[in-house]
């Protein structure tokens, strides 16, 4: 299915079942103006229910779903487990979104998502469900978003508390898993100043495992059998904490600083078991045991204006994200055989970044409906990776590594979209031009690039009626490979795995057509989207077998690949008390594969989707009785490279009930069906391997939360 047929076929799809477009109002902005002898309130006068959501305004409660020309907007305040999921929960409820038992996250069932946070790069490890007022999901986004993420991209917007006085929300949680969290969220609006701070303090456990039959040659022309049994366990503990600073000069301006820390620290435990068949196999058992850690800062500062004229907004932001990510172990291998020596060795992974962005953005209405925004941005990422692998036993000069690669990419951009309507059509095209200086250095200078990126983008849409509405759009995009995947050194992961990188690997472009009906009326609403990803330079994991044994991943180019498909979702009340979402997508992908060590294209029909059920006890006060929802997501098959790997079925189940006004709890049982076992199989040069994974499994989770403040 071509683009130009997608388009083609919604087009008169909506046309056939609208009809004639329904006049519209005589005079809209007499509808929208406030009675003579009411004065206009001010902005700051409004509660966080009436402000602006984007460019669309809802008076009163905000609805659930707010489409505008180029995403969707999902409120997810009222969800049961706003105020004790994790991002990744809230986010796997989202329609077209889904996140693998993993915690991955795809678009349209397509991997390589952008997840922002206001707007701008960070780290949502230290976000909670309580912590996201809305999320915007932008499968096709416009130019004036930067191009990262071939599936698109996902803004996770803030809540930000407006009422004068203190406000703020305490939260306490344990699960069945032997972790907690409590947390302290503090508010203080005092005239025009603004102050909201955060701390949390949480523990993990969890536990995996995993087994596999593997088949490689034996390097006398036979074949040997290893099966291999292992299970980790992993214990982590956080903290998080974090403030906003606002300022508000008048009512057309603003300034805030803010800055958000999170550390956990951890260590891991791990046992495995290798048998093979064959005496070209030496059978052992691998102990390992190492630290981790992972820390993150966001720094935040800013200026926000509102110019006289209705709509017209200027921001100004600059932001730095440093982190580090640190995961070491050492380990034993002994082997059955006494006559064998054991096996020692310890690694080291290190990987400090450092992410700046300096950012302005100018919409300004102009007459006729017409919308001009136009910005500019700079970006600097600042990364550096160390392996360290030593073989305590003897040294192996083979093996062992002590190297750093060091990377700095500097991206400048500039953007502009204009808004107009033609006929009874609003059009709005955009370009969005980027300078790249990419340079790699691992003792020396190895690899770079200095080019200059165009990315046009265009979105139309059309309202027939009150009720239906057709959006058209087009979007080029790009995945930059990241430092491990250009660095060509071999790195052990064990004395029979390891990796490396490829310095010629270029980026992957991806041209995205879509087109989108919704159809809406009272509390029904209706989507489906029929969309067209074609892919070039897709990122692949090539896996062989060298002659010592060792099974090595390199990361290479597999050429073209395509997602195609439609994505249906319903949202509506089965009666007073029931409401429901579903969303399911039907896709067609056609990828490059190795069969026999030959490229050939594939192609295979697969699914993703999610849904859920909810009752409320008191629908017109959701807030004031038990709440209940039984939530679903699933993914079909997919096919890789040189392997497959199967679906998966998750079920959750929340309850939610308020004991006072303030005070709620709320029960939640994750993964009820046991999702956490995964099978996937590889097909590699001197290997073939059959594996099944599983994870943390059916988890129950008690959460209470008190607000205080002011109702």
């Amino acid at each position: 299915m071509s683009a130009a047929v997608v388009f083609a076929l919604a087009a008169a799809m909506v046309s056939s079942a609208a009809g004639e477009p329904d006049p519209p109002p005589a005079d809209k902005a007499a509808v929208a103006a406030p009675p003579a002898d009411k004065p206009p309130e001010k902005a700051e006068d409004k509660t966080e229910e009436d402000r602006t959501v984007s460019d669309v305004e809802v008076v009163g409660e905000r609805q659930a779903v707010v489409k505008e020309i180029d995403r969707q907007v999902y409120d997810v305040r009222k969800d049961p487990e706003a105020q004790s999921a994790s991002v990744n929960d809230i986010l796997g409820k989202i329609p077209s979104v889904t996140v693998t038992p993993s915690g991955g996250v795809l678009l349209l069932g397509q991997s390589g998502v952008t997840i922002l946070v206001d707007g701008k790069p960070g780290s949502t490890r230290a976000l909670r469900g309580a912590d996201i007022e809305r999320i915007e999901v932008m499968t096709n986004p416009s130019a004036q978003y930067g191009p990262r993420g071939t599936a698109g991209i996902i803004n996770i917007v803030t809540r930000k508390d407006r009422r004068q006085g203190q406000t703020g929300a305490m939260t306490g949680s344990i699960d069945s898993l032997g972790g907690g969290r409590v947390s302290l969220a503090p508010n203080w609006v005092m005239g025009r100043w603004v102050f909201g701070a955060n701390i949390g303090l949480g523990r993990q456990s969890f536990e995996s495992g995993w087994r596999s039959v593997r088949r490689q040659d034996d390097g006398a022309g036979g074949l040997v059998t290893i099966r291999e049994a292992g299970r980790s366990d992993y214990g982590t503990d956080d903290l998080q904490g974090g403030f906003k600073l606002t300022f508000r000069r008048n009512d057309r301006q603003s300034f805030y600083v803010s800055a958000q820390g999170f550390k956990a620290d951890g260590d891991s435990d791990g046992r495995e078991r290798a048998s093979g068949d064959g005496a070209a196999f030496d059978d052992y058992v691998r102990r390992s045991r190492g630290p981790n850690s992972y820390s993150a800062l966001n720094l935040n500062a800013g200026y926000d204006w509102t110019g006289k004229t209705e709509g017209e907004t200027f921001g100004l932001s600059f932001s730095a994200s440093p982190s580090t990510n640190l995961y070491g172990e050492t380990v034993n291998e002994d082997f059955d055989d006494p006559a064998l020596p054991d096996g020692r060795y310890r690694q080291l992974s290190d990987n400090d970044s450092n992410a700046l962005e300096l950012k302005a953005d100018y919409k300004r209405p102009l007459s006729g409906d017409r919308i001009l925004s136009v910005g500019a941005a700079w970006n600097r990422e600042d990364e550096t990776q160390r392996q360290f692998y030593e073989t305590l036993t003897a040294p192996d000069p083979l093996r062992d590594l002590d190297r750093s690669i060091h990377g700095v990419r500097d991206v400048e951009a500039a953007y502009v979209t204009y808004q107009f309507p033609f006929a009874t059509w609003t059009f709005m095209p955009g370009l969005r031009v980027e300078a790249e200086q990419f340079e790699v250095r691992s003792g020396g200078a190895f690899g770079g690039a200095d080019d200059v990126f165009w990315y046009p983008s265009l979105h139309v849409s059309r309202d027939f009626g009150e009720a239906y509405k057709l959006t058209l759009s087009y979007s080029r995009r790009i995945d930059r490979p990241d430092l491990g995947q250009l660095d060509p050194v071999i790195r052990y992961d064990s004395t029979t795995a390891a990796s490396r990188g490829n310095p010629g690997l270029d980026p992957v472009t991806t041209d995205a057509w879509e087109a989108r009906f919704d159809y809406s009326k009272g509390s029904f609403n209706l989507g489906l989207t029929l969309y067209d990803r074609e892919a070039s330079g897709t990122f692949s994991s090539r896996s062989v077998l060298r002659p010592d044994g060792v099974r090595l991943s390199t990361w290479v180019n597999s050429g073209e690949s395509a997602n195609r498909g439609a994505e249906l979702s319903v949202r509506g009340a089965l009666a007073s008390q029931w409401s429901y979402v579903a969303t399911t997508n039907l896709f067609w992908r056609e990828q490059q594969v190795l069969d026999g060590g030959i490229p050939s294209t594939d192609s295979q029909f697969t699914y993703s989707g999610n849904a859920q059920l909810s009752w409320k006890a008191t629908p017109a006060k959701p807030d004031s009785g038990d709440q209940v929802q039984l939530g679903l997501r699933y993914l079909g098959p997919s096919k890789s490279f040189q392997g497959e790997s199967d679906g998966f079925l998750r079920a959750d189940l929340t309850w939610k009930r308020p004991f006072t006004k303030k005070l709620t709890g709320t029960l939640s049982f994750s993964d009820i069906v046991d999702s956490s076992e995964q099978h996937n199989s590889l097909r590699a040069d001197g290997y073939e391997q059959e594996s099944t994974y599983w994870g943390v499994g059916p988890t129950v989770r008690f959460t209470l939360s008190y607000r205080f403040g002011a109702p």
